[in-house]
């Protein structure tokens, strides 16, 4: 097995482990203010399976209300007929960047997300085979770009920083890539990626110590 994929399947929550158990993350203050989002979503975390794995994100269209030209993984609001947050993240893919439903393997969850924007997202992580031809709905999706591994999980090419919305404080990252700049609930679930990762290789080798 690609050492990659084996690091990924240990650091991810599998599905059988359920959702109630993982954390709760996000950018809303912790107090007694603190509300459970009225709307619950997903998104789909893909990774090429490559000897390197690439990380796959889109850059939403300009004319989009919400969040315009910012960069996000695929996905959205769960719907009706939804049997699950998986199917929720694999439809959502497959309709904003054509990922045939054959082509992604899911392997596991990250931590939920509480967005400023209502939602409770639940990122779904999947392997997917590298020869996809994306095909973009150009009402959502400006473009799909890759970013590799060795970039996307190495926590020092995340910039900390503060972002101020409704009068509260919340702590944000920031990672720039080959023009793109990743930040805000994306950068958030990619760090949470990055502290699993670390978590496994701390594990395996506990002298190591890591903090965030």
């Amino acid at each position: 097995m690609n050492p990659w994929r084996k690091l990924l399947l240990d650091a991810v929550s599998p599905f059988d482990s359920g959702v109630r158990s993982l954390r709760i993350n996000g950018q809303h203050p912790g107090d007694l203010d603190y509300r459970r989002p009225r709307r619950t979503a997903a998104v789909l975390v893909p990774i090429l399976d490559r000897d390197e794995p690439e990380l796959v994100l889109t850059r939403r269209a300009e004319h989009l209300p919400h969040h315009p030209g910012q960069v996000a993984f695929p996905g959205g609001a769960a719907e009706q007929d939804d049997v699950s947050a998986v199917q929720t993240a694999l439809r959502e893919a497959n309709e904003e960047i054509g990922l045939p439903l054959d082509a992604a393997l899911p392997i596991g969850f990250l931590d939920r997300m509480d967005t400023v924007s209502d939602y409770r997202v639940l990122p779904v992580v999947a392997m997917v085979r590298p020869s996809v031809d994306w095909l973009i709905d150009e009402r959502e999706v400006a473009e799909v770009f890759t970013v590799p591994a060795s970039i996307v999980f190495n926590r020092a090419n995340y910039e900390p920083g503060i972002f101020e919305r409704d009068g509260q404080k919340h702590r944000v990252w920031t990672l720039h890539w080959d023009g793109y700049e990743i930040w805000g609930v994306t950068a958030a679930m990619l760090m949470n990626l990055v502290n699993r990762l670390e978590n496994v290789r701390d594990r395996k080798d506990p002298a190591v110590r890591r903090t965030a």
